[in-house]
């Protein structure tokens, strides 16, 4: 356990504003702006998606309920012509 001497000594990042602590710092804040733009364009991705799936799943019942109704009418056709 570090006594409270070590750990106001302790520079976890250090603000020296050298060369290699400012490119480190470029890096890493590139890095996060990356990963919240990605993690951004997945959500919107997931709006628009929602309202397709709700619209493809009514045109597939419209489909259906048509397949079932030309069926029944070959049926009929059939039967009255026999």
């Amino acid at each position: 356990m570090l006594n409270q001497g070590e750990r106001q000594g302790f520079k976890w990042r250090p603000n020296d504003y050298s060369s290699t602590t400012l490119t480190r710092y470029d890096m890493e804040a590139e890095h996060w702006t990356k990963a919240f733009r990605n993690a951004s364009n997945k959500h919107i991705v997931g709006d628009i998606a929602s309202p397709l799936k709700s619209i493809m799943s009514g045109v597939d019942l419209v489909l259906s309920i048509l397949s079932l109704i030309l069926i029944i009418l070959i049926h009929i056709v059939k039967w009255l012509r026999s």
